[in-house]
């Protein structure tokens, strides 16, 4: 009972507190996981992770269930992924070619890497400095189905048990990428990256909770996209949007609180800061209205992109009002922080 009481509690707090916020969209550009060479602009997009023997592949389908062509398809949605990263950068062109090669005999494991030669010709066609390839590409199903009963009761009140099929599916791809630098003749990346999705369905017979599923084929190559987006944000820093939610009500201040929330729906940001600080500096003992407004206030500084007084503002609505969203706010600018510095870094001579 005691656990009900509290799952109740929170679920209401949740509602209520969704009930004073609003939110907004940031886009933030996310710095890589490693830094390449400044002479490296433009990277051409290769596939070699085509099987060398095709009915190798052929036989592990039959055993996993994947459709013929899978694989090719879904490759083509890692290269797809790895391109749209690519393309939500400042610091890299890049170029999808097409090109398509053979790798090791299944094409699941990293085969030696190309010859420069290749790699020099490939750089060359496409008038590219780095050539980022698939080096190896697996993709994985699996279903399980069980069998569930539960007691239900009839319009006239009477129990019976209903039985009903339960089906998993999880869907996972494994992709192995090598990064080439012709310049230096260096491998800058080898690396393998993998996700998976999973999924369920329910029906009154086993065959018909696996018809339930989504499409094999169609999962396999959402996951494969994700997988290449991956890889992107590990190569180059990319603009990714994220999620601020901001205070629309405060008590004793309702109507300048809405008043700000419509000028912050506007993405007229510096009237609802004004209204905002007044609140903070006028607020006296009502210090859940001064800690909103504060908090709001360290959001503003950071949509208009100053991270130094975000953070002063977010402290300030904890410290001085005890405002727990600034709490945890502090760290996501804390973060953004160090960010900036790694972007720095990674785009000498950029504005980040």
């Amino acid at each position: 009972m005691r656990t009900i009481k509290t799952l109740l509690l929170t679920f209401t707090g949740c509602l209520f507190l969704a009930s004073c916020m609003r939110s907004t969209t940031l886009t933030v550009l996310q710095p890589a996981q490693m830094k390449l060479p400044e002479h490296i602009s433009k990277v051409a997009v290769v596939d070699r992770s085509k099987p060398s023997s095709g009915w190798l592949n052929v036989l592990e389908g039959l055993f996993t269930g994947e459709a013929i062509g899978q694989d090719r398809r879904s490759r083509q949605e890692a290269v797809a992924g790895l391109t749209d990263a690519l393309t939500r950068t400042p610091r890299f062109r890049v170029i999808s070619t097409g090109v398509e090669m053979t790798g090791s005999k299944a094409g699941n494991n990293l085969p030696p890497p190309l010859e420069w030669e290749q790699i020099e010709r490939i750089c060359g066609d496409y008038d590219a400095d780095a050539v980022a390839a698939i080096e190896s590409f697996d993709s994985d199903n699996f279903i399980n189905v069980s069998k569930e009963t539960s007691r239900k009761k009839d319009k006239n009140g009477k129990s019976y048990t209903e039985t009903y099929y339960d089906a998993r599916q999880r869907t996972g791809v494994r992709i192995g990428w090598r990064l080439y630098d012709p310049k230096t003749r260096v491998i800058l990346d080898e690396f393998v990256t993998d996700d998976y999705l999973e999924r369920s369905a329910r029906g009154n017979t086993d065959n018909k909770a696996r018809q339930n599923l989504p499409s094999q084929v169609s999962i396999t190559r959402d996951v494969a996209f994700n997988v290449g987006l991956e890889y992107g944000a590990r190569i180059a820093p990319v603009y990714v949007n994220v999620k601020r939610n901001y205070y629309k009500k405060a008590k004793g201040y309702e109507s300048q609180m809405d008043k700000a929330a419509r000028y912050a729906q506007g993405e007229d940001w510096d009237h609802a800061a004004e209204i905002w600080k007044k609140i903070a500096e006028s607020a006296g003992d009502n210090t859940k209205a001064a800690g909103r407004a504060a908090y709001n206030m360290a959001v503003a500084a950071e949509i208009k992109g100053n991270l130094e007084l975000a953070l002063e503002w977010a402290q300030k609505a904890w410290n001085d009002y005890g405002n727990k969203m600034a709490r945890d706010y502090i760290q996501v600018i804390r973060q953004r922080q160090n960010d900036a510095r790694k972007l720095e870094y990674q785009l000498p001579g950029k504005r980040v």
